[in-house]
This record gives structure tokens, C-alpha cells and sequence, in this order.
């Protein structure tokens, strides 16, 4: 592997924004999904149809989706960890094509 300065621009800031993102920040693999729920107690607003609103985390593990209710206390915390986690997919995209292109047109010089 080359030098990172001989790499371009482009995919030397998407691999520095990257390594800042797994550094810096907490990342969840999820998504955020906003549930509408009833209590079930007969006088509340639930039951005329103004339904709780809640948030919840998306995940898959072992091969399997998982709702995981996320505390009001958390919610900012958590929406940060999956929006990071969304940048951090984006920039990885980005280096994937520049190492694509770069393979490629390495192997069309041997040619």
C-alpha cells in the first residue's frame, strides 16, 4: 500500500473523516424508529386515539431484527451514535470507490 499522501484528495479526507468518526464518537449499527403505543388505562388519551409516542433502536443480531426501546434520558445520545454511524458508511463508501478505480487502472498499466 502506498504512502496515504500519493493517495487523492478526496479518499485522504474520507479516511481521515472515517478514523474521527470511530475515534471519536460512539457508533450503534441501527436504525431509529418511532413507535405509537397505548397504555391500556381507560381514561387515557391513548384510548381516543392520541397513541403514546416512543423511540426505539433497530438492530440485527445473530441473523435476527431486535427492537430495543430507547429511555427519553437517552435519545439524544443515541440518535448521535447512528447518525455517526451513517457518516462513518457514507466515507466508507467513498474510499471503497477510490480503492475500486485505483485497482483497476493499476491493473490496466500492467496491461
Amino acid at each position: 500500500m502506498k504512502h496515504r499522501t500519493a493517495l487523492p484528495e478526496k479518499e485522504r479526507k474520507a479516511r481521515s473523516k472515517a478514523t474521527q468518526l470511530i475515534h471519536d464518537k460512539p457508533l450503534i449499527v441501527g436504525g431509529v424508529v418511532e413507535m405509537s403505543n397505548t397504555c391500556g388505562k381507560p381514561n387515557c388519551k391513548c384510548t381516543r386515539g392520541e397513541k403514546h409516542k416512543s423511540w426505539c433502536i433497530s438492530l440485527r443480531q445473530k441473523e435476527k431484527r431486535k427492537m430495543i426501546h430507547i429511555p427519553h434520558a437517552c435519545e439524544k445520545e443515541v440518535f448521535e451514535a447512528v447518525k455517526a454511524y451513517q457518516a462513518l458508511w457514507e466515507q466508507m463508501g467513498i474510499i471503497s470507490e477510490a480503492s475500486l478505480e485505483r485497482i483497476l487502472s493499476s491493473r490496466k498499466d500492467k496491461e
